[in-house]
């Protein structure tokens, strides 16, 4: 049984490594042709800044009941439609999905 799931991880992390690889590659891309940096401080700003709504602050629990409830429903639909293709295809476009939701409902401003 060990052998059986080292071999599907063997089969699906490189897809996954790949994914993930093109669209880093295809981002420094763009940024590339319009001769932009390749992390800049808005990157800096979205990745490390602490969220407006913390758990001390009544706002904070609707939007994570929002985020929860979007992100199972969304993710559960995406598992039966993408399941076939792969678990690396399901896994990138889960991680994807999450934190667009997660970035909308906690992070930004409505």
């Amino acid at each position: 049984m060990l052998m059986e799931e080292f071999g599907y991880l063997l089969s699906e992390l490189p897809v996954l490594v790949l994914m993930i690889w093109a669209a880093v590659k295809i981002i420094h891309w763009r940024r590339a042709r319009e001769n932009r940096p390749r992390f800049n401080e808005a990157d800096r700003r979205m990745l490390f800044q602490a969220a407006r709504y913390g758990p001390d602050r009544w706002q904070f629990y609707p939007r994570f009941v929002l985020a929860v409830i979007a992100v199972s429903i969304l993710g559960s639909l995406q598992i039966v439609v993408l399941a076939p293709l792969g678990a690396a295809i399901v896994t990138g476009a889960f991680v994807l999905t999450s934190t667009a939701i997660v970035h909308r409902a906690l992070l930004r401003d409505r």
